[in-house]
C-alpha cells in the first residue's frame, strides 16, 4: 500500500511539472491590467470571456510573436509592441 501511494504521488508530481502552463492564464489578465491596458476579461486576447483556443486579433498576434521570437511561452510584455495598444499604455 505504501508503495502504491508513493507511485501515485510520483505520477502526480510528474504530471504537474510536465503540463504546459501557458494555457489559461488569469495571471496574463492581471499583468495586462497592471501595464495599464484596457483588459477587462479574457476577450482581451480570446473570442470568449472564458478564454479557450479561439483567439482574437490580439491573441493571434501574440501567438505569432511567440513563434517569431522562438519563445516557449507568450509574454504579456510583448503587448507593449502591439500597435493598437500603445495609446492605452500612455494613459
Amino acid at each position: 500500500m505504501k508503495r502504491l501511494k508513493l507511485t501515485l504521488f510520483a505520477l502526480l508530481v510528474i504530471t504537474v511539472f510536465s503540463v504546459d502552463w501557458t494555457v489559461g492564464h488569469p495571471a496574463f489578465l492581471k499583468k495586462a491590467k497592471s501595464m495599464g491596458l484596457a483588459a477587462k476579461n479574457c476577450t482581451f486576447c480570446h473570442e470568449s470571456p472564458k478564454g479557450g483556443k479561439k483567439w482574437n486579433e490580439r491573441g493571434l498576434w501574440l501567438k505569432e510573436q511567440k513563434k517569431q521570437r522562438g519563445a516557449k511561452r507568450v509574454d504579456v510584455e510583448w503587448l507593449r509592441d502591439y500597435p493598437t495598444d500603445k495609446a492605452a499604455l500612455e494613459k
